[in-house]
């Protein structure tokens, strides 16, 4: 049976949009993009030419929401902008694919997720490693008990950074620096795939010159009495990420360098994964569930302990103190 055909509208068109996520429309192969609003012509145009064909134009992405009728919209702009958007998306009852992370601020986080499921809507915040095998399975093996009870959680992440540079090193823009930007793929991945639950944190941050955080520790004290520690290097060589989950019953660790997994080992043994878990993207699975009514639609609820986590880690630095995790 043919796939039933979508359209899409796309709110920013950077970097990401372009290289990211117009490929993945392109691949699905019957989703339509109908509109794309950027304040900048120059990128729209960029992104016309990598979609292969022309694309309606705005300026202003709210003229374009009142003026065209599609199923969904994918945003990937500034993070300050990710809550007005996405709101404004869903409040016109489109379904909703946002970069991470979803917002800067927890209460944003709480009224977009309780807006999304009371209009039935799906929001997806589009944290790649969900959808890779590794960190699928990852999942699987705490829920079903292979770890035993977690007690430790040691994460880390290291990138050039500062060699991304744009809106990203402007406060306002970005509501935070590197552990807001990249450091929240390794928050979220954590959180998800632990399902603990932070209550206490405690960071320090070094700016390194600029207006934001490049380099950052955070250590976490979790619900059930474990404890994480999480660091961020954004003036590193290069891409680097492990994250280790140690148990009463055993130890997993996973290790990425330069976006791909290249290890996966339990009580230091490698891991053999199922041939039913297939790579996917926030993309596919988006478009998967709108076409079936949401059938095996994840709400996104860790989006808002990762907002928590990160506002606590920001207030922490701020006061100099361990801080608790607001509700």
């Amino acid at each position: 049976m043919p796939k039933k055909r979508l359209s899409v509208a796309l709110i920013g068109a950077g970097g990401n949009m372009r290289n990211a996520h117009v490929p993945r429309i392109a691949a699905d192969g019957a989703v339509s993009i109908a509109a794309v609003a950027d304040p900048v012509e120059s990128q729209a145009r960029l992104l016309m030419d990598r979609a292969g064909h022309n694309i309606p134009y705005y300026g202003n992405w709210r003229t374009m929401l009142k003026e065209i009728e599609v199923d969904a919209v994918l945003i990937s702009t500034p993070h300050r902008d990710h809550y007005v958007q996405s709101k404004a998306c869903l409040d016109g009852g489109r379904h909703v694919l946002v970069e991470k992370p979803l917002v800067v601020r927890p209460n944003h986080a709480k009224r977009l997720l309780a807006l999304a499921a009371g209009q039935r809507l799906i929001l997806v915040v589009a944290y790649q490693r969900h959808w890779m095998p590794h960190f699928a399975f990852a999942r699987e093996l705490v829920q079903r008990g292979a770890l035993g009870e977690i007690r430790g959680v040691v994460a880390y992440v290291t990138q050039n950074w500062l060699g991304v540079g744009g809106w990203r090193l402007d406060p306002d823009l970005a509501g935070g620096g590197m552990f807001m930007d990249t450091g929240s793929h390794l928050v979220a991945s954590m959180l998800w795939v632990t399902g603990l639950e932070p209550n206490l944190v405690s960071a320090s941050f070094d700016n390194s010159g600029r207006a934001v955080d490049v380099n950052g520790g955070v250590t976490v004290r979790f619900g059930n009495g474990a404890l994480g520690t999480l660091a961020t290097t954004g003036n590193a060589s290069r891409h680097d990420e492990r994250l280790a989950i140690s148990g009463s019953e055993g130890s997993l660790v996973l290790h990425l360098h330069q976006w791909r997994v290249r290890s996966m080992v339990l009580n230091d043994e490698p891991v053999d994964l199922p041939k039913r878990i297939k790579p996917s993207t926030p993309d596919a699975a988006f478009f998967r569930w709108i076409r079936n009514g949401l059938r095996g639609y994840e709400p996104q609820d860790f989006a808002l302990r990762v907002a928590r986590l990160t506002e606590a880690a920001y207030r922490s630095a701020a006061e100099n103190r361990p801080v608790r995790v607001r509700p």
